[in-house]
């Protein structure tokens, strides 16, 4: 397929070669085009969402005209002055540029070819960033990252502008500052020439930047370059190639749902610049339609309109500028995908001045939108789709979802968490996975960057919902090693809302240990709400000590065994691996039988109950230690520990129960149902555990080793 696009680019840059010589009247062409000016024109006034966002592109537009032109010299990181205002300038210069297209005043044009000189002066005149924080270092920006993100919104501005420009003024933009800073991205430093050829989303919003300035100048070598890599071969970088290895056949990006949310802003802005620039491209359909499979994806990825938290990650949503271009740009390619709709109308309340834009206002206007289709989802990772999965487990209703995280390990943003798991509930997380440590933008804390504590605790294994053997990360903390290994899908089970069921296998993690997990969904007719299963088999020749945390988001209610709390002075859990960003709050020892920990979480309550053995560890433990800068968040979370002389299965299950209502003054079944956890067969062709509820009542949950079938019976 990629050599069938090359061929048919080969064509279109001997087509264009006759009118780049006098390029005037082809512009705007990128995201808005004349016929979208023409049509979003004729429907001011007749489309609500189109009206609400022109107002505010009309607020935009003035708030930049009152502002007076300044393009510092860059000194500052992410959230400082310089870097805020190169920011605001890009913005700015994209407002325009609309405003103009749409009103025919020229004194947008004139602002904004006073801004763009502006940076034609000070541009030459500046070397690499003051701050050395990046190995991708920039020029306006601490990052060649933010410089990308710049010429995007720049070069949509001057595709917009241009035409009104004198040949004087156009070469002395293209000439001074739009191919310099393209350049710069391309092949600056070596770091930005491996970049530029990199499968990551630097690397995506690398080649869209300089693709989307090469249309906009007319530069087909660049817009080649952008598509087929520095090369031109299609073989060793660019935009096709990060189609065919950063999606899987599934549309699920490999750093995860916040990094899918971040690429995925450059993967469908040059895609419909392409698509507009050369429609016989099909760019749309390639891959099976990946970029439109990957934003549907990607809505499956949220919850209550918030994205899943894999690997790195903080609170974003349906709401985010880049949702909007996605879910704009993805509705115009494919307008009989009504959900997306809904998603604009729900969560998003404006469009992008674009001809998207113009579609999802008229299709909302005709009332079109159709409800979101959330659904239990296997979302095979890697370019083949065969480097594990994450699995999505959702309830009928969507109030409810669980996950399990068994994928590769997601390039540079990703975690040492292979099987890791997180629950849904009620609106909130309920099982919590950390995400990353950072303070975006600001600039007291590392500069706008990732905190130190990223790597030593957000990261590593104890950050999250899954075995730790002997106080070690997974792969001991190395990205080559972790790279190089995914889990396997082992077994997987949606068609029973009822009973619902996932399995996955890791060999690798650990030398010598093999881990599988089965996290089931059982819907049963004596519980008030769903309860999840959770079996963790760990296999070993060795003896080794487990930890099994468990991240929650609520308040201590209830711990079935006795404990003592720390109440004057508290330590850290260990000097490493994140174990020393760890307060030990409160420790336990275990009985025989099962131990049961409780929390309240907004009005439910939610109960964790494992098998445990008299050697069984309980710890209380909240992150914040060895923090002196309050990098990390405090958040809470508890931890069974055991020291195994070989094999140990983790038998345990989540309850959520009750109502706690404060405006009525009325608490409910607050006691969790479930009594006990019983181990009753655990050898190497079955796992039998049963589950005893009050009243007698029992599921007993059976497992066949041979094929990882999970069977129930109450």
């Amino acid at each position: 397929m990629r050599k069938i696009l090359l061929i048919a680019l080969v064509a279109v840059l001997a087509s264009c070669t006759a009118s780049q010589s006098d390029p005037k009247g082809n512009h705007p062409c990128l995201l808005l085009t004349k016929e979208g000016v023409k049509n979003i024109k004729a429907a001011k006034g007749k489309m609500p969402m189109l009206d609400v966002s022109l107002e505010r592109l009309a607020q935009d537009a003035q708030a930049a005209m009152d502002r007076e032109t300044c393009v510092p010299v860059p000194k500052d990181g992410g959230g400082g002055y310089t870097h805020e205002t190169h920011k605001l300038n890009y913005y700015d210069l994209h407002v325009l540029g609309m405003s103009w297209q749409l009103s025919g005043d020229k004194k947008y044009v004139e602002k904004a070819k006073e801004i763009f000189l502006a940076y034609c002066e000070m541009y030459p005149t500046i070397g690499m960033h003051p701050i050395e924080m990046s190995p991708v270092r920039g020029m306006l920006f601490w990052q060649t990252l933010n410089e990308s993100v710049w010429l995007v919104h720049v070069a949509m501005a001057y595709d917009c502008l241009k035409d009104q420009f004198t040949q004087d003024e156009r070469d002395q933009i293209e000439n001074k500052l739009l191919r310099p800073i393209a350049k710069f991205i391309m092949e600056g430093t070596p770091a930005n020439v491996e970049t530029f050829n990199k499968m990551h989303n630097h690397g995506t919003w690398a080649t869209a930047a300089v693709g989307m300035a090469g249309i906009a100048m007319d530069d087909e070598e660049l817009y080649k370059k952008a598509l087929y890599g520095s090369d031109m071969t299609g073989e060793n970088g660019g935009f096709v190639m990060q189609l065919d290895n950063l999606f899987s056949p599934d549309g699920y990006f490999t750093e995860g749902a916040y990094y899918h949310r971040y690429a995925i802003w450059p993967f469908v802005a040059f895609a419909q610049c392409i698509d507009h620039h050369s429609p016989e491209l099909g760019i749309f359909a390639y891959r099976d339609s990946v970029i439109l499979r990957s934003v549907n994806t990607l809505a499956q990825e949220t919850y209550c309109g918030e994205f899943m938290h894999f690997n790195d990650a903080l609170e974003k949503g349906f709401s985010a500028q880049e949702l909007i271009y996605a879910i704009d740009i993805a509705y115009n390619a494919d307008r009989s995908n009504k959900m997306l709709l809904t998603i604009a109308d729900t969560y998003q309340h404006r469009v992008m001045i674009s001809d998207a834009g113009y579609w999802v206002a008229k299709g909302l206007s005709d009332g079109e939108a159709q409800p979101i289709k959330y659904s239990s989802v296997l979302l095979k990772d890697g370019p083949e789709g065969k480097d594990g999965a994450v699995a999505i487990i959702r309830s009928e209703d969507g109030n409810s979802a669980l996950t399990m995280k068994a994928t590769s390990h997601g390039l540079s943003h990703g975690h040492y968490d292979k099987l890791t798991f997180a629950y849904y509930d009620a609106g909130l997380e309920i099982v919590s996975d950390y995400g990353a440590s950072r303070f975006l933008n600001i600039e007291q804390k590392n500069k706008g960057h990732y905190t130190k504590e990223n790597k030593t605790y957000a990261g590593q294994t104890v950050a999250h919902n899954t075995l730790v053997a002997d106080r070690t990360s997974h792969y001991n903390g190395d990205i080559k090693i972790s790279s190089e290994h995914s889990p396997r899908i082992a077994a997987c089970s949606m068609d029973n809302q009822a009973f619902q069921y996932v399995s996955a296998v890791d060999s690798t993690a650990y030398d010598g240990i093999r881990m599988q997990r089965w996290l089931a969904w059982v819907e049963l007719p004596f519980l008030q709400f769903p309860l999840i299963v959770d079996l963790l088999k760990a296999e070993s020749s060795q003896a080794h000590e487990y930890d099994f945390p468990l991240h929650y988001n609520g308040h201590m209610v209830h711990l079935s065994v006795p404990y003592k709390r720390a109440t004057q002075t508290m330590s850290a859990l260990g000097d490493k691996m994140g174990y020393q960003h760890l307060w030990v709050e409160a420790e336990a020892d275990c009985a025989e039988g099962t131990t049961t920990y409780s929390w309240l979480s907004g009005y439910r309550m939610y109960s964790f109950s494992q098998a445990t053995t008299a050697n069984t560890k309980f710890r209380i433990l909240r992150s914040g230690a060895s923090d002196p800068n309050f990098n990390l968040r405090s958040e809470p979370s508890i931890m069974f520990s055991e020291k195994c002389s070989g094999d140990r299965l983790f038998a345990s299950c989540l309850e959520t129960h009750g109502k706690y209502d404060l405006q009525v003054e009325q608490a409910a079944n607050l006691t969790p149902s479930c009594v006990s956890v019983e181990v009753v067969k655990d050898d190497a062709h079955t796992l039998q555990v049963d589950y005893h509820f009050v009243d007698g009542q029992v599921l007993s949950v059976r497992v066949e080793r041979s094929t990882s079938k999970m069977t129930i019976n109450y």
